[in-house]
């Protein structure tokens, strides 16, 4: 076993010794055989670190243009509309009417052809005003009143017919204050009616109110136009029922 270590041992240091002797020769031979460096032929390529080779930009690209594009969902703060936003509603009351300018309203109101927008509510008042023109004795007075009335520009009335104290009136209107009623007689003596009076009526009067549901600019502009033809008729938003 001892003489196995020695040549062991012995073969090392050899082989230590001939690479001291002639390895760095060796070496040197063998660069001589690299074929020598052409410096003309060296050609500098840029590097940007921000900006990856075409090679690696082209698959990519490529990949990105057949890709189905997929909806992104809308976000609440970038131009979605709330549901709170979107069902608002507003409407608009017009009135009160009764008698002839209620009859007059809903011919005007049908024109416009609101269907479901359009609905009414009634509104009882237990004492009112009338402005009139005093009974007439016979039907016959009555005909003579009401032309006398036409002339005058006065279209719209109401002959009362039930028997009592009140039958051959002409009624041209009913309103449910003392100060419009005074208004209104003040307008007809202005056209020319001197037997016109205001009197107070002991009963219960109904008058009607119309709602419009969102009402478009246009239907409003109409009925401001129509409301400057009735007198203590107002026009007002309100809330929604």
């Amino acid at each position: 076993m001892i003489r196995i270590f020695f040549w062991l041992a012995l073969l090392v240091n050899l082989a230590l010794f001939a690479y001291i002797q002639w390895g760095g020769s060796l070496t040197r031979d063998a660069n001589n055989l690299l074929p020598p460096l052409n410096p003309e032929q060296i050609k500098l390529l840029g590097f940007s670190p921000a900006a990856p080779s075409s090679a690696a930009v082209s698959a990519p690209a490529v990949a990105a243009a057949s890709a189905p594009e997929v909806p992104q969902p809308a976000l609440a703060g970038a131009g979605a509309v709330p549901a709170s936003a979107a069902s608002t509603t507003t409407c608009m009351e017009w009135g009160e009417f009764s008698g002839t300018d209620l009859a007059r309203a809903n011919e005007e109101l049908a024109g416009l052809k609101l269907g479901s927008k359009l609905t009414q509510r009634e509104i009882e008042h237990s004492i009112g005003y009338w402005v009139y023109i005093p009974p007439r004795k016979t039907p016959a007075e009555v005909n003579t009143k009401i032309s006398q009335l036409k002339e005058l520009g006065v279209s719209e009335y109401f002959v009362v017919q039930e028997k009592g104290q009140w039958q051959y009136a002409i009624s041209l209107g009913v309103f449910k204050t003392e100060d419009v009623a005074n208004k209104f007689l003040a307008h007809l003596k202005a056209k020319g009616v001197r037997s016109a009076i205001i009197g107070e009526r002991q009963t219960r009067l109904k008058f009607t109110v119309f709602v419009l549901k969102n009402p478009a600019p246009a239907t409003l502009t109409k009925l401001a136009e129509w409301q400057k033809d009735f007198t203590g008729i107002e026009m007002k938003s309100a809330a929604c029922n």
